[in-house]
């Protein structure tokens, strides 16, 4: 029996992406939500994120309550008035940073596509090559 190299190929190579492509959609899959809050260093403020979030006290924004200086950080020693630069936001940026993985799913999942075809072509390489019909003889017959 003669050794197919194409189908060698075909069978390894098309294993191996089809693997690499499904660990990777696994691991972007898995990554967890709760890793995708800001920082709290380089959290926006509450006003200039006053167009996406709003924070009520009492049934009062605390943006108001804020710049009217009724808003009152306890210390030990005495009461200081909270600016509302002082007041930030940590936001959570999981639906965002979900979306922006979309275009990599799917590359990985048209790899791990095109790696199992690649393999299943390596397999069944020999029965497509049984499908080729036989060779015709040409019959010159005498008249």
């Amino acid at each position: 029996m003669k050794r197919n190299h194409f189908r060698s190929f075909a069978i390894l190579v098309g294993l191996l992406l089809c693997a690499g492509a499904c660990y990777g959609v696994l691991r972007l899959w898995e990554q967890p939500a709760d890793a995708y809050w800001t920082a709290a260093a380089v959290s926006p403020t509450l006003t200039t994120v006053s167009d996406r979030v709003e924070v009520f006290v009492a049934n009062e924004p605390i943006l108001k309550a804020a710049g009217e200086g009724r808003l009152v950080l306890k210390q030990k020693t005495a009461e200081v008035p909270v600016a509302a630069d002082n007041l930030v936001a940590r936001v959570n940026n999981y639906d965002r940073a979900r979306l922006a993985r979309i275009p990599t799913l799917l590359g990985l999942a048209a790899a791990a596509g095109a790696g199992l075809v690649l393999f299943l072509i390596g397999l069944f390489a020999p029965l497509i090559g049984a499908l080729v019909p036989p060779e015709i003889i040409d019959l010159h017959l005498p008249s």
